[in-house]
């Protein structure tokens, strides 16, 4: 199951910078679930996370101007 990390309300950069953080703290192996309300955070996020070395999974729209990033960290920091 995905450890959830809710960032409704967040913008980027910060998106990405929490979404990086929390990443950090997970063993290799383990899932995120990013939740976003900001558009551009759904193209700023996975673009980095794949820069750094960790899995983009997919993005999903959750509901009108929401969405879910699945995220697998794949190297450590």
């Amino acid at each position: 199951m995905p450890e959830t990390l809710d960032l409704r309300g967040e913008v980027c950069p910060f998106t990405f910078v929490r979404a990086k953080v929390r990443l950090e703290q997970l063993r290799v192996g383990a899932s995120l679930r990013v939740i976003v309300d900001h558009e551009p955070a759904t193209r700023n996020i996975p673009r980095s996370v794949r820069e750094w070395g960790q899995e983009v999974i997919g993005v999903t729209a959750t509901a009108p101007g929401e969405w879910q990033i699945l995220l697998v960290k794949r190297v450590s920091c």
